[in-house]
C-alpha cells in the first residue's frame, strides 16, 4: 500500500463526516439534545484528523499519478490549493468540536449560543470547502466531470 491507496481510502472521510456531524449539530440544536451536539463536535475531531491525514498523503500521491500520461499537472495543483484551504477549515472546526467537547458541556455556560451558531457557520464553510477540493480531486481522474465549469 502507497499514499495513492491511503489517500484514496481516507478522503471521503472528512467530506462525509463534517457534513454529517453538521446535520447532528443542527439537530442538537433544534432539540436541545445535548448527547447530538457532544456527537457532532467529536465528530468534527475526528474529521480534522483524517483531513490531515488526506492532506499528508495527497503529495506521496500526487508523485505517483503525476507521470501517468492522462493526468493534467494543472488539474493536480488546482487540487492540492483548495486541500490547504480544506485542512485549515477542517483544523479549525476540530479545535471548536474540542471546544465544544471540553467547555460548551453545558447550554448554560456563557456565550453557548454564540458558539453553536459560530460552529455551525464554520461547518458550512469547511463543508463547502471539502466538497469544493473533493470535486477538483475528481476531476484528476474522471475526467467525464470535465463540463466547462471550471
Amino acid at each position: 500500500m502507497n499514499s495513492a491507496h491511503i489517500h484514496l481510502i481516507v478522503n471521503h472521510v472528512p467530506v462525509i463526516l463534517t457534513i454529517f456531524s453538521l446535520f447532528v449539530l443542527l439537530a442538537g440544536y433544534f432539540t436541545n439534545k445535548p448527547e447530538y451536539r457532544k456527537l457532532a463536535f467529536f465528530g468534527f475531531v475526528i474529521a480534522a484528523i483524517f483531513a490531515i491525514i488526506t492532506f499528508y498523503t495527497g503529495d506521496g500521491a500526487e508523485d505517483i499519478v503525476e507521470d501517468i500520461a492522462g493526468f493534467s499537472h494543472d488539474a493536480i495543483e488546482n487540487h492540492e490549493h483548495a486541500a490547504e484551504n480544506s485542512r485549515l477549515f477542517a483544523i479549525l472546526l476540530g479545535i471548536f468540536g474540542l471546544g465544544g467537547i471540553f467547555y460548551f458541556k453545558d447550554d448554560k455556560v456563557k456565550g453557548f449560543k454564540v458558539f453553536i451558531i459560530v460552529i455551525i457557520l464554520l461547518a458550512l464553510v469547511a463543508s463547502a470547502y471539502l466538497i469544493y477540493t473533493g470535486y477538483l480531486g475528481g476531476m484528476i481522474r474522471h475526467t467525464e466531470l470535465y463540463s466547462g465549469l471550471i
